[in-house]
C-alpha cells in the first residue's frame, strides 16, 4: 500500500486478484493472452509498469472482477451509487441471489469461464 493514502496501489491490487485465483504470473500471461513475459506481470504488481486499458480489461476478466470495480477500488470510490440494471441484469441477479453456498461459486465461475471463452474465441478470429 503506498503510505500517502489509503487505497492500495494498483500493482498490489492486481498481486491480490492473482494470488486469490492461485495463479503464477506465467500462467496469467498464458491465460489472459497478453504477448508479454511473466515478468511484465511483476514490473505491474510492484508498480513499475502500468497496464493499458486493454491489458487491464484482459486481467479483471481473468480474475473475475470488472474493470470498474479494480479502477473504483484503486482511486477510492464509493461503491454506493444508484444502479438500474437492465432486464437481463435484473434476471441474472435474481437467479444468482435465490443459490446458496457452492452452487453461488459454480454460478460464478461458469460466467467467468463463458467470458473467458468469448474472448479467446475472439483472439482466435483475429489471428
Amino acid at each position: 500500500m503506498d503510505i500517502e493514502r489509503d487505497t492500495p496501489s494498483l500493482g498490489y491490487l492486481l498481486k491480490r486478484l492473482r494470488e486469490k485465483k492461485h495463479f503464477t504470473q506465467a500462467e496469467v500471461i498464458e491465460k489472459s493472452g497478453l504477448d508479454r513475459s511473466p515478468s511484465y506481470i511483476s514490473a505491474l504488481e510492484t508498480n513499475k509498469t502500468s497496464p493499458t486499458i486493454e491489458e487491464l480489461d484482459k486481467l479483471t476478466v481473468l480474475y473475475g472482477t470488472t474493470l470498474f470495480d479494480v479502477i473504483s477500488e484503486f482511486k477510492g470510490v464509493d461503491k454506493n451509487w444508484e444502479f438500474k440494471p437492465n432486464a437481463d441484469v435484473q434476471l441474472l441477479f435474481y437467479f444468482y441471489q435465490s443459490l446458496e453456498g457452492a452452487r453461488k461459486t459454480a454460478a460464478l465461475e461458469f460466467v467467468q469461464f463463458m467470458a473467458e471463452k468469448q474472448m479467446m474465441e475472439k483472439r482466435k478470429g483475429e489471428g
